[in-house]
């Protein structure tokens, strides 16, 4: 069955992981960058993991009131049988856990995730090939403008200025789709002149969502 792609809040969020190896390294260095705050577990510890802000390290065996607290678990060890202890410890305090390489003791899984500022895509193959998911997260990039943090921006900050004069909802939603397919398509914000044409051409079909 396919996976539902949530996107999660991780900051203030408790993340844990168990392992301290080059699997860890790799799932800090993905989540990091989102503002998660991580507490790494584990006899070992590679020393690249402590250079991550937000990133505590706990050197020690696994017990089971390490998962107090937690918001959700990352098992990185190459031990089948506390994977599964892990996992079991998870279901009864609901945890959800994802065990690396493992996926029917996943309740979440890791897509390959694009991240351009504010816009951030994902692309899974619900475990059946993540190669896949690679390949076409970088067929998807290559069509994602090298400025769209600037359109981003820009968008988000005609939304005010649309409201104060549009009141209809569907006239708003029809500018701000026609603002965003424009935007895209040259490739950079809209002048101003670009944006009160678009606005004009929707408040023409008839003046009754003009603020006055």
């Amino acid at each position: 069955m396919a996976y539902f792609p949530f996107y999660f809040e991780l900051e203030g969020k408790n993340g844990v992981i168990i392992g301290g190896g080059k699997v860890a390294l790799e799932k800090v260095s993905r989540l990091a960058p989102f503002g998660a705050e991580l507490t790494v577990i584990a006899p070992r510890i590679l020393p690249e993991i402590t250079e991550y802000k937000n990133v505590r390290t706990i050197v020690k065996e696994f017990a089971p009131d390490d998962v107090s607290g937690a918001d959700y678990l990352i098992a990185a060890m190459d031990d089948e049988e506390l994977n599964a202890r892990l996992f079991a410890l998870c279901r009864e305090k609901h945890i959800p856990i994802n065990v690396v390489d493992d996926k029917d003791k996943c309740d979440f899984i890791f897509p390959s995730v694009i991240r351009r500022g504010k816009l951030v895509a994902s692309v899974t193959s619900s475990g059946a090939s993540p190669q896949v998911a690679v390949s076409v997260r970088k067929r998807f990039e290559e069509i994602i403008p090298e400025n769209i943090e600037d359109i981003l921006d820009y968008l988000e900050g005609i939304r005010e200025e649309v409201k104060s004069l549009v009141r209809d909802a569907g006239k708003r939603h029809r500018i701000f789709k026609k603002a965003a397919d424009a935007a895209l398509e040259l490739g950079r914000p809209l002048r101003e002149e670009e944006l009160e044409e678009i606005i004009d051409n929707e408040l023409k079909k008839d003046d009754q969502g003009i603020a006055l």
